[in-house]
């Protein structure tokens, strides 16, 4: 996982968001977004720095760093369509990691390296979206609502 990436994007979602000029309802629908991205990548990154991806009790946090983001993402009360459509796509991204780590574990339990490395590799493709999703989030944001 690209956790110094996860960890810039996070840093310039807030930094951006901090300057944004929107009304109270998208801003608070955005920081409330945002507040979840960057809670994850801060546990990812922790989480990470404690092992590697081949440990099992490192890949498991994971599973719960991904299970915590998906229930915290999924708790975010929208009313913005375009907010609604990032929503889902980095819920796909948490419930990906989720699923894919839980098959890692299971590999890796099994000492199977050809499925560790494809894991590994669908990992890293999972979450693969989310410069582009950081991005978009920030610019969308960066909007003025309308009146």
């Amino acid at each position: 996982m690209k956790v110094q990436r996860v960890a810039i994007i996070a840093i310039a979602i807030g930094t951006s968001f901090l300057t944004t000029s929107c009304s109270s309802g998208k801003v608070s629908q955005c920081a409330d977004m945002i507040k979840v991205i960057n809670q994850t990548v801060i546990d990812t990154k922790d989480t990470t720095q404690a092992g590697t991806n081949l440990d099992v009790q490192i890949v498991e946090k994971l599973v719960q760093v991904f299970d915590k983001a998906n229930k915290d993402m999924n708790s975010v009360n929208l009313s913005d369509e375009k907010l609604k459509t990032y929503k889902s796509q980095f819920l796909a991204m948490y419930q990906g990691g989720t699923e894919i780590n839980k098959q890692l574990i299971n590999s890796l339990k099994e000492r199977k390296s050809t499925k560790v490395q494809e894991g590994l590799r669908k990992s890293n493709n999972i979450f693969s979206p989310e410069r582009d999703l950081a991005t978009g989030l920030t610019q969308y944001c960066k909007i003025p609502e309308k009146k």
